[in-house]
C-alpha cells in the first residue's frame, strides 16, 4: 500500500505543470417573464410547476459557477430555479422597488448568481446608468429599462468583471433603425450601447478581464451590424461568443401546421384583427436565436474558451395564443405593410435558449 501511494504521488509531481488548469463556467439565460412561482402571472405569462422543474433540471445539468439571468420578477422566482447553492444579486431597480425584490411587481429585472463557495473572491457591482428612460407611447409616462448588475471575481491573479445585461428590445437588426415602429427602441438601445462603452473604458475596468453576458437584443454575430461595429471600434480585441450554430427552437416543433393552428386560433380569439383588415401572423421564438452573447475582452493566450448555445429539448413548448401587437392608445391591431399582425403564444421554459461559456486557464499564468 505504501509503495502504491508513493507511486501515485510521484506521478502527480512529475505531471507537466501546463496540464494543471482551473476552469470557470458561466451561463446566461433570459427566462422570459419568470414569476415568483408556478401559476402566478408576470406580464401576462403564467408557467406550470413542470416548467419550473424543467428550468431547474437544465441549470443543474449545466452546473455553472456563475449564471447571468434576465427577465426575472423577484428573488423568490430566482431562488426557486437556482436552489440554495447560489448567492443571488439583482439590479438596484429591483432591490429598491415597492417590495424590495422579495416578490413580483409586474416588472422584469436582471440578476446574477454565483456559487457560495466563491463568495470570498466576489465583489458585486451595479451598472445603473443602463436603466435609461424609455417612452413606448406619447400618452404614457416614460419608464426605466433594465440596468446591469454583475460581479468581480478574483481568479488566478486576475479580476474578471462579469455583468448580466439585457438591452432594449425590438432592435435586432440594422433595418429596425429605419422602421417607424422601432426607431424609438433603437434610439434607446443606442444610448445603452454608448453607456456600456463608457463603462468598459472606465479606468477601473482597464486591467480587468471583461465577460459581458446576456441578452443584447442585437444580432452581433453579423459583421455588418452597426452595434457590433460601434463596439469593436471603441474597444479593441473584443470577442463575440458563441460563434457556433444557433438552433434554438428549430427542433421541428414549430411545423407549418403548428403555426397555422396558432393563426387560426388567433382569428377566432381576436376577431378585431380581421375587422381591422389584418390577418394573424404567428410570432415564433426562432427570432431570438442570435441575440444572446458573451462579449469578451482580455483573456490571456493560455486561456482556452468553449462557448455554445444549449438547447432546451423536449421541455420546450408554446402555450395558447394570448395577445397580439397593438398600436399606442387607442389600441388597435398594428398592421405591417402586408396587413399582417403579430400574434403571440407564451414560450416555455423560455423563448430563449441558455448560452454557456467554459474558460480553462493554465496555472502557469
Amino acid at each position: 500500500m505504501i509503495r502504491f501511494f508513493v507511486m501515485i504521488v510521484s506521478l502527480v509531481l512529475s505531471f507537466p505543470t501546463s496540464a494543471l488548469a482551473d476552469s470557470l463556467k458561466i451561463v446566461s439565460w433570459n427566462l422570459a417573464n419568470l414569476a415568483e412561482g408556478p401559476n402566478v402571472p408576470l406580464r401576462g405569462q403564467v408557467r406550470t410547476e413542470a416548467d419550473y422543474a424543467a428550468i431547474r433540471r437544465l441549470i443543474q445539468r449545466l452546473a455553472p459557477d456563475v449564471i447571468a439571468l434576465q427577465e426575472i420578477g423577484s428573488k423568490k422566482g430566482a431562488r426557486l430555479v437556482l436552489g440554495d447553492a447560489y448567492d443571488i444579486v439583482f439590479e438596484s431597480r429591483c432591490e429598491t422597488n415597492a417590495k424590495q425584490c422579495e416578490a413580483d411587481v409586474d416588472d422584469i429585472f436582471t440578476a446574477i448568481a454565483y456559487r457560495k463557495r466563491l463568495a470570498r473572491a466576489i465583489t458585486p457591482f451595479q451598472i445603473e446608468s443602463l436603466a435609461v428612460l424609455h417612452q413606448d407611447c406619447p400618452t404614457e409616462p416614460a419608464r426605466q429599462v433594465r440596468g446591469g448588475v454583475g460581479i468581480k471575481l478574483k481568479r488566478g491573479g486576475k479580476t474578471y468583471a462579469i455583468p448580466s445585461l439585457h438591452l432594449k428590445a425590438s432592435c435586432k437588426k440594422n433595418s429596425a433603425e429605419n422602421d417607424a415602429d422601432t426607431q424609438d427602441d433603437c434610439a434607446t438601445q443606442a444610448k445603452q450601447i454608448d453607456l456600456l462603452i463608457a463603462w468598459m473604458n472606465a479606468p477601473e475596468q482597464r486591467d480587468n478581464v471583461l465577460i459581458m453576458a446576456g441578452d443584447f437584443n442585437r444580432e452581433l454575430v453579423s459583421r455588418t451590424d452597426h452595434v457590433r461595429a460601434k463596439l469593436t471600434k471603441a474597444i479593441s480585441g473584443l470577442r463575440f461568443e458563441p460563434t457556433g450554430p444557433r438552433k434554438c427552437w428549430t427542433d421541428g416543433s414549430l411545423t407549418n401546421d403548428a403555426i397555422r393552428a396558432i393563426e387560426a386560433k388567433a382569428r377566432e380569439k381576436f376577431p378585431e384583427i380581421g375587422q381591422a383588415g389584418g390577418h394573424p401572423v404567428a410570432y415564433t421564438p426562432k427570432g431570438n436565436q442570435k441575440i444572446d452573447y458573451f462579449v469578451i475582452r482580455g483573456l490571456g493566450k493560455r486561456t482556452k474558451l468553449v462557448a455554445q448555445q444549449v438547447l432546451m429539448g423536449r421541455a420546450q413548448h408554446l402555450d395558447e395564443v394570448d395577445d397580439y401587437l397593438k398600436t399606442c392608445p387607442p389600441e388597435k391591431p398594428l398592421k405591417f405593410p402586408d396587413n399582417g399582425v403579430l400574434v403571440f403564444s407564451p414560450a416555455a421554459p423560455s423563448d430563449h435558449c441558455p448560452i454557456a461559456l467554459t474558460i480553462t486557464t493554465s496555472r502557469r499564468q
